[in-house]
């Protein structure tokens, strides 16, 4: 089946403070996506994203009355698609000649899939792990060592996510740094739940697609550029405290009483490892 266009694609950046990221971010659609309708939504910036996203002709702010979060945010900025497909897209993302092309190959592909996800990568080329099984203790456990595997650089763990990343796949979640969504299917469910202010949104909305019966796919056909880990930079000792408590939501709405409360051990010893 042909793809669609590019222009069947808006694409929806949420940005807090991010003035050193959203021009390169903007850049690269302009390079690679100038058919595509852009949204900025702004979570109240006190630096000069605004101004800085505002340069871009192609590009719409949407202001926020405060920081509501990435979940809020996006919704904002999804409510006023009208294109068949949106890419939720991390100001601290550029995308390359293959992003958008690839992911809608692969929304082509399959009918039924709701949200699709690229190969993510440094600007360096290393690998970043976009995707992952459902949310638990057994499978946190092992993604968590795959993840800290791949970014050390350990052989296996390399060899490991290259073997999972080499071939076109129906996975559990991907990541929402950047993630091609069909509208339709998004607005079946609800968008994104807006009780996450930052993390573990996108697991959710994935887990949400594949119980109402849509796929979630990842397709190493498409390549992004992210710089992993800026937001957590910025935000430091409250973007921990953000994880943790959408770690907790998680758990509340999508696992059993046991698991809970073995999260919520972790979480204390984690807590006074901090003192």
């Amino acid at each position: 089946m042909t793809p669609a266009p590019l222009s069947s694609v808006t694409i929806v950046i949420v940005t807090y403070e991010s003035a050193d990221v959203i021009e390169g971010c903007l850049e690269s659609i302009a390079r690679h996506a100038a058919s595509c309708r852009t949204l900025v939504v702004d979570n109240a910036s006190r630096d000069d994203t605004r101004a800085r996203a505002s340069r871009f002709d192609f590009a719409h702010v949407l202001e926020m009355p405060g920081n509501e979060g990435f979940s809020c945010a996006n919704n904002r900025g999804l409510r006023e698609v009208t294109t068949e497909f949106a890419l939720v897209l991390n100001p601290d993302a550029r995308l390359t000649e293959t992003t958008l092309p690839g992911l809608l190959a692969a929304a082509a592909r399959s009918r039924d899939g709701a949200a699709f996800g690229p190969l993510t990568q440094h600007e360096d080329g290393r690998p970043q792990v976009s995707f992952g099984p459902d949310l638990g203790l057994l499978s946190e456990f092992a993604q968590r060592r795959l993840v800290t595997g791949v970014k050390s650089g350990n052989p296996a763990a390399i060899a490991r996510w290259t073997a999972l990343s080499a071939t076109e796949r129906r996975v559990d979640w991907i990541s929402g740094s950047c993630m091609l969504l069909r509208i339709e299917s998004l607005r079946a469910v609800g968008g994104f739940d807006e009780r996450y202010f930052l993390y573990e949104e996108d697991a959710d909305l994935c887990l949400r697609l594949r119980l109402a019966g849509y796929a979630v796919v990842f397709t190493p056909e498409a390549r992004v550029i992210h710089a992993l880990g800026t937001t957590m930079a910025k935000m430091s000792g409250r973007a921990r405290e953000a994880y943790d408590r959408s770690h907790r939501l998680y758990y509340r709405l999508h696992r059993n009483a046991l698991e809970r409360f073995a999260l919520e051990a972790m979480l204390f010893a984690k807590s006074l490892g901090r003192r």
